[in-house]
């Protein structure tokens, strides 16, 4: 006697549900990771202008460290007294003169 295999036939609906769901499987997939990409895109962008941001920090920082290092020079907190707020020593007189900014304003 011959043995004969069985075979599983699928049905068609079985087949149309199974490539349904590997659709909508591949679909899925698709749209997380270019949702992931999206995100990736916004986080280097952020990191871009933190790090623009850090080095402007870093520069003013460096600028206000200067500024604290002359004022503790006695000579340069007397040149702003004099030049910027106008003081003056007993006994001085201060005169203003126009200058060309002052001159063009005017005009």
């Amino acid at each position: 006697m011959r043995h004969r295999k069985k075979t599983r036939k699928i049905s068609n609906m079985t087949r149309f549900i199974i490539c349904a769901l590997l659709l909508g499987m591949t679909c899925f997939l698709t749209w997380s990771g270019i949702q992931d990409l999206k995100t990736t895109a916004e986080i280097r962008l952020s990191i871009q202008q933190n790090k623009k941001k850090t080095q402007e920090l870093e520069e003013e920082k460096s600028d206000l460290e200067e500024t604290k290092q002359k004022l503790t020079n006695p000579d340069y907190i007397e040149y702003i007294a004099r030049g910027k707020y106008l003081v003056t020593k007993e006994g001085e007189q201060v005169f203003k003169f126009p200058s060309s900014e002052d001159e063009e304003s005017e005009e």
